[in-house]
């Protein structure tokens, strides 16, 4: 198994908030979140060009994804801990879940999302990912179940 350093992934999701933050930027108004938003799985603050309403979007960005067909949709953050995942967690309105190695972007609304995951638990693997000290664990959604509950995927 391979074991994730902490560093290595906070700078992949830099970059990619970077990339998400620019593909956004014509469409919304983007404010970055607080470090109590970031707590509870807000990344960003997008207003509507319509009713001025600000919504919170979540970004993850995965390497791994296009290369083995499926979304990791984690539901343990920290398994030793017991503590849950952002599918779980998560206080956003909308998931931005970007694939680099394909140029994709998939929107879910976070709500969908979760009604889903006890259905995904049923059908899909479970598998962990190794960080020092802990597992974090998630479901292997199939890109092609992502994309049929997506509001939007772009690229």
């Amino acid at each position: 198994m391979t074991m994730h350093g902490f560093s290595e992934k906070l700078a992949e999701g830099a970059e990619g908030e970077r990339f998400l933050d620019r593909l956004f930027a014509p469409f919304h108004a983007i404010r970055p979140a607080t470090r109590d938003d970031q707590r509870h799985g807000i990344d960003r603050w997008f207003q509507d060009g319509e009713t001025q309403r600000w919504f919170p979007v979540e970004y993850k960005t995965d390497h791994r994804a296009f290369r083995t067909g499926n979304a990791f949709v984690e539901t343990v953050s920290v398994d030793t801990a017991g503590k849950a995942g952002w599918a779980l967690t998560s206080q956003a309105e909308i998931l931005a879940y970007y694939l680099p190695e394909a140029d994709l972007v998939y929107l879910l609304r976070m709500e969908t999302l979760r009604r889903l995951v006890p259905q995904w638990q049923q059908r899909f693997r479970t598998r962990a990912a190794a960080n020092k000290g802990y597992q974090t664990l998630g479901i292997l959604v199939p890109l092609a179940e992502f994309e049929r509950h997506a509001i939007e995927v772009i690229g």
